[in-house]
């Protein structure tokens, strides 16, 4: 799939908006900055594209051939976000043992269990993880079947799909938001626009034409979500992750409705930041103990532009060290050519299973 400007910009601003929040906490949360931690909503961004990215793939896919690969879509999907992931977390174990005398192996950890056990002290940020991985486990099974099924009962299934985190969170079916079955709202709205824009393009080409006018709504939306926590703006509330969903899926319309082509130093600097988010997310809270460590007395600006670059430089090893050694191999187990060369294929009866 070729590269989008478009959602490498969301990509970007994503983690941008993910640091900046994280960052405004790490300082102490003043009542002039407070209300920035909103942009930890960034997560719920990244949701929904990565919905939308994996949505695209399968529906292509099971287009194309007819059914879904179960086994190479995971291992494609694993190859992509664990080697990075268990190399960041082997580096905090390793450091916890080292300077903890009552340290104990957070198992939870190496199954991506912790955001139902609660364990997340040890590594905070691997929550949204959690929910990333077990949803791979789940959507590419479900989409098999979907497709299985009548073409009538295919996009209200996934609508109930969409409302179903709403109905567990009113029935207060949940310990922690960080839980998957009531927090997975963006990753469906990202399948939702997926399987419209493969397989019911009247549908989605309708929604792409008032696109703009959607981004320019939700927009605002989420402007004065970030407003009202200055100051009380009447009929503003707190949002829920369904409009969240809402709000950012318009978004990822917009940007994956549109053709992009640019060849600035701007779109070079969100290309890059945006094909090291990842690595960003995966190591900032590290880069924000770091320049804390270096100097705890650093106004704000500084504070974060030293996390910032730190975050980056550190990431930009991640990615040349781990990522992008792993996603060339990758490449090989693509649906085109592994199917084509018979690599991990399962059948349409397998798949439906």
């Amino acid at each position: 799939m070729s590269r989008n400007l478009g959602l490498d910009l969301l990509r970007a601003f994503a983690i941008l908006t993910v640091l900046l929040g994280h960052t405004v906490s790490s300082f102490g949360s003043p009542s002039a900055l407070a209300p920035l931690q909103f942009g930890g909503t960034g997560v719920d961004l990244f949701f929904v594209l990565s919905g939308w990215l994996i949505g695209t793939q399968l529906f292509k896919e099971q287009h194309k051939f007819g059914d879904v690969d179960i086994t190479r879509f995971w291992l494609r999907r694993w190859m992509r976000t664990l080697p990075a992931y268990y190399a960041v977390l082997s580096l905090t174990l390793v450091q916890l043992f080292l300077t903890k005398t009552d340290f104990r192996m957070p198992w939870q950890h190496l199954l991506f269990l912790q955001n139902y056990t609660g364990n997340l002290s040890v590594f905070f940020v691997s929550w949204s993880l959690c929910v990333e991985e077990q949803f791979y486990l789940f959507i590419a099974p479900f989409v098999a079947v979907l497709m299985a099924r009548s073409v009538r009962a295919r996009l209200p299934a996934i609508v109930i799909l969409l409302l179903l985190p709403t109905i567990f969170r009113s029935l207060g079916f949940y310990d922690s938001m960080h839980e998957t079955h009531v927090r997975m709202d963006c990753c469906v709205m990202g399948i939702l626009l997926a399987y419209l824009s493969v397989n019911r393009k009247e549908i989605y080409d309708r929604l792409a034409q008032g696109a703009y006018p959607l981004l320019i709504l939700s927009s605002g939306l989420y402007v004065s979500f970030i407003v009202d926590r200055y100051v009380d703006l009447p009929g503003i509330a707190s949002p829920s992750p369904l409009l969240l969903a809402v709000v950012f899926g318009s978004w990822v319309l917009w940007a994956g409705s549109r053709d992009w082509q640019t060849n600035s130093f701007v779109g070079a600097a969100i290309l890059h930041i945006s094909t090291r988010s990842y690595a960003m997310y995966l190591l900032h809270v590290d880069a924000l103990a770091v320049v804390k460590r270096i100097d705890a007395d650093l106004s704000f600006p500084l504070y974060l532009g030293m996390a910032f670059v730190l975050t980056l430089l550190a990431a930009e090893i991640l990615y040349r060290v781990i990522e992008k050694p792993f996603m060339m191999w990758r490449s090989n187990f693509s649906a085109s050519r592994s199917r084509e060369q018979g690599l991990f294929h399962t059948d349409a009866a397998e798949a439906k299973s």
